[in-house]
């Protein structure tokens, strides 16, 4: 078996301060994504299992194996000048970096249906369809490594790698944070509209929109950090493969510092969860038996009960508006706020407009 890509001296082969980089990049990459995983099934505060987060630990695999796996066999090339180790490299860094961000518009994608598809969220996403996405996911990623190691090696095969490990996916993802983003300012504008109905439930949608608004761009800064840290490296890449005579040392140095660019980004997101997701610091905290958030207890917030009211007093319109709602429990619903089920937007905006006529 040839172990080669695109051209004879494509494969990488690291120099020793790359070495070195990459042997702290591993380890701090290892370290910060495990403790994401130690958080999650420990789950100190029983508030982590949810749908959303399978794409979180889903994320926190595609990093370790990064640590793990990639950058110990580019390195060893350094020692040993082995091509099937360089080869390989080559294979894993494929399947790692297609499936971390596969992971990152998923979480996206998640979202937008959560949001956009409120009332039907836990229909359309079941324990078993998304554990189909995690298996379709690592499918759909290793069969990029597969074609190589079938034969598919020319250049043509670096435009289809790019194109649908990488650019399909992030528009995917753009697309659906457009639409979030569009669907999020509308409840917020329905929200302030009826806020002179009952205050308590305004304040909540309020603080709920505001959240969910807040996990949203989370994802969207773990995207922009994935390809702001991969993008020059594959504008380099590029010119290597589809300009020939452009393969100077300097473009070879250029691949070396871009490439611990992108393999840094791996090892960003732990800190991206400690920093913006509330309950994984939380947890991490309370593993770690750290700060006062270890001596914290999380429990669901209670809402103050609508008083009952007689049929009789309701308008029409307001019996139709209610009975568009869907027989949620109101505050689990609150409470299991990562997966962002904001379809209590609309009951809050059914009982304004019941208080409203009511009270006329």
């Amino acid at each position: 078996m040839q172990y080669y890509m695109f051209y004879e001296g494509y494969l990488l082969k690291v120099s020793f301060p790359l070495a070195v980089v990459f042997i702290v990049f591993g380890l701090y990459t290892v370290v910060g994504n495990t403790l994401v995983c130690t958080v999650y099934f420990i789950d100190p505060f029983k508030n982590l299992r949810t749908l959303s987060f399978y794409y979180v630990v889903n994320l926190a695999f595609a990093d370790i194996l990064v640590g793990v796996f990639v950058e110990p066999l580019n390195v060893s090339v350094y020692w040993t000048d082995s091509e099937p180790a360089l080869f390989a490299f080559y294979v894993f860094a494929v399947v790692s970096c297609v499936s971390s961000i596969l992971n990152i518009s998923a979480m996206m994608l998640d979202r937008y249906i959560a949001v956009s598809q409120a009332f039907r969220y836990r229909v359309l996403v079941t324990v078993k369809r998304v554990r189909l996405s995690v298996v379709f996911m690592w499918l759909y990623a290793f069969h990029f490594s597969l074609l190589a190691l079938l034969g598919w090696r020319d250049s043509s095969f670096q435009i289809y790698l790019y194109g649908f490990g990488v650019l399909l996916p992030s528009v995917i993802m753009l697309v659906s944070y457009y639409g979030l983003i569009r669907i999020l300012k509308e409840k917020g504008a329905k929200v302030r509209r009826f806020s002179s109905g009952l205050c308590t439930k305004s304040t909540q949608v309020k603080k709920m929109v505001q959240r969910e608004r807040r996990v949203s761009t989370t994802v969207l800064i773990m995207l922009m950090v994935f390809l702001v840290a991969w993008f020059p490296f594959v504008v380099v890449d590029f010119v290597l493969v589809f300009c020939a005579h452009c393969r100077s040392k300097r473009l070879l140095l250029a691949r070396d510092i871009t490439l611990s660019m992108g393999f840094f980004s791996s090892g960003i997101n732990p800190a991206l969860y400690a920093w913006r997701v509330r309950r994984f610091k939380q947890g991490l905290l309370k593993i770690m038996k750290l700060g006062a958030s270890a001596n914290m207890k999380m429990v669901p917030r209670r809402l103050s009960r609508v008083r009952p009211v007689s049929a009789s007093k309701f308008s029409p319109v307001v019996i139709v508006e209610l009975d568009r709602l869907p027989p949620h429990n109101l505050e689990n619903d609150i409470y299991q706020g990562v997966t962002g089920k904001i379809d209590w937007v609309d009951e809050s905006v059914a009982f304004s407009r019941t208080k409203s006529v009511i009270h006329s």
